[in-house]
């Protein structure tokens, strides 16, 4: 079999620098694209999410710069969003933020033999920006001066389907899907790891549908290519062709949501689910895509391995959360702290009935529902029914989002999520706790994670001078309450220091990032 080739340009089409930097280096990085825009280089410093950097790496950059450093290295937006770079072909010219420090592992590929400016401080930008300006103008010379017109037929949306190997049919999702100015791409995580897409689309003549070819590139492992062509039915891309990796190849099969309207721009319905229900589930949300309504969810169910993904991307960004309840979904470990980190966010949950509630009333499912309107749909002869009442709830609130004010926080992104630990104190003893996830992402405190008491979920906020406040809330149980203050260092890690208090029982904490105790000293948060 002929292999496909590498969808990898050497030229894109956007006129500007991109910054590519992580939390702790964000003032350095504005300091650094005013400095380019001050001697008429256009610049951006997108905000720091991934899937926007993405986009904008796509829409816009010309070339990108790296603030390369430990931190850097570690952070997991600046992995994937640089490894799409690299893939995309966009140029890439370094910056090394840190002394002494030489980059390895993924970075170190992707910027091995590339020549690069040493900025380590605010200081120095202007006496090295004319050497970063020397090594820009071979890319920025050629850049078109107009901007150009953006033609997008996907925003950045999750993209669902399968591939067939051996006979068996598999899913596949991509967490972040987009197709603009005949351009794909995106990333995701699935079993076998993170990765990034890149590719083309074209029209095929005469026709609405198009011919494409893309690579998922599996960072630090394989790549697999995809090609085929796409037909175009009223809501929704389907993506038909052949995978290829190495000898092997078969079909595959992908759903993707074409541009949604205004009105649900930036805003999802999320459906929660237990493994069991997963053909019910699926039923529901096909006429949910073909009714143009934007939905998260996971196929596997009862987000298998993925809970932070589910918490990051599908319920905080959700509009609404609809839970498929059963006694099984009420026994989830993964689906009670979907459900209580919802509820926590005040996020609006529409529970649908899929068994008898008598079976999960006194569990921590029927306390959260307890006075939800709920939906029953145990009954396959009312299915069109009860369809028409779900899409018609789901309708008002997009509807009511689209009027609300959407201003997202301008708290700077802190810690993009990992595990932390720290001690308590009570009656003058210290006890050890230990988080499976918390971030601190614009002004939001989010986590997850379990302990001799239970299932926990947390949810709170911060600010910009570092006053931190956020509630871990046991699934079904009590509340902790904590309320303290951020330092942050120069290398990704953080502490917090604070007092705890349940009712009356107050004293001290202190939570710090797993890699923060290599080093000596921490600054105050700005």
């Amino acid at each position: 079999m002929e292999k496909i080739p590498s969808p990898k340009t050497s030229r894109r089409q956007g006129n500007k620098v991109m910054i590519s930097y992580c939390p702790c280096q964000y003032d350095l990085a504005q300091k650094i694209a005013e400095g380019l825009i001050a001697k008429g280089i256009p610049t951006v410093c997108p905000p720091l999410r991934m899937h926007e950097m993405i986009k904008i790496a796509t829409e816009e950059a010309r070339v990108v710069i790296p603030l390369m450093s430990e931190a850097y290295e570690a952070s997991n937006t600046s992995k994937y969003v640089l490894s799409y770079v690299d893939e995309a072909g966009i140029p890439i010219v370094p910056i090394k933020v840190q002394d002494p420090y030489s980059q390895s592992g993924w970075l170190g590929v992707i910027c091995a033999g590339a020549l690069w400016t040493k900025i380590t401080n605010a200081n120095d930008i202007e006496t090295n920006l004319n050497n970063l300006m020397w090594q820009l103008q071979p890319y920025i010379n050629d850049a078109l001066d107009e901007e150009q017109h953006l033609v997008v037929l996907v925003d950045g949306t999750l993209a669902q389907g399968y591939y067939i190997q051996c006979g068996k049919k598999f899913d596949m999702k991509f967490d972040m899907f987009s197709m603009i100015n005949g351009y794909i791409a995106g990333q995701g995580d699935d079993e076998v790891g993170g990765f990034v897409i890149n590719g083309k689309y074209t029209c095929l003549s005469d026709k609405e549908d198009f011919e494409f070819q893309f690579k998922k590139h599996y960072i630090g492992q394989h790549d697999v290519q995809y090609s085929g062509t796409i037909t175009n039915k009223e809501s929704q891309f389907f993506f038909d062709g052949k995978w290829l990796l190495d000898d092997l190849s078969d079909s595959f099969h992908l759903e993707v949501s074409r541009n949604q309207s205004a009105r649900s721009k930036g805003l999802h319905v999320m459906l929660s689910y237990q493994w069991n229900s997963q053909e019910l589930v699926k039923r529901v949300a096909n006429i949910l895509k073909q009714k143009n309504i934007p939905i998260w969810f996971d196929i596997a169910g009862d987000m298998k391995g993925n809970i932070n993904t589910a918490m990051a991307y599908g319920i905080e960004g959700a509009a609404m959360v609809i839970s498929f309840d059963t006694v099984a979904y009420s026994k989830s470990i993964n689906c009670q702290k979907e459900l209580t980190y919802a509820s926590q966010l005040k996020k609006n949950i529409v529970p649908v009935l899929l068994e008898n509630d008598k079976g999960f009333q006194n569990t921590w499912l029927g306390m959260i529902i307890a006075s939800l309107s709920t939906i029953n749909m145990q009954d396959d002869n009312e299915f069109n029914f009860t369809i028409d009442t779900l899409v018609q709830r789901i309708n008002t609130v997009l509807d009511e989002k689209k009027h609300e004010e959407s201003h997202r926080s301008q708290a700077i992104t802190r810690f993009e999520g990992g595990a932390v630990k720290g001690k308590y104190y009570q009656y003058h003893q210290a006890f050890e706790m230990f988080f499976d996830f918390f971030s601190l992402k614009e002004g939001r405190v989010s986590g997850q994670g379990n302990d001799e008491i239970g299932p926990f979920t947390m949810a709170g906020s911060y600010d910009n001078e570092g006053k931190v406040s956020f509630t871990k809330q046991y699934v079904g149980k009590h509340a902790v309450e904590y309320n303290g203050n951020i330092y942050c260092d120069n290398l990704g890690g953080f502490k917090i220091q604070g007092n705890w208090n349940i009712e009356d029982a107050t004293d001290e904490f202190h939570l710090e990032s797993i890699n923060t105790s290599k080093y000596d000293t921490l600054t105050e948060n700005i």
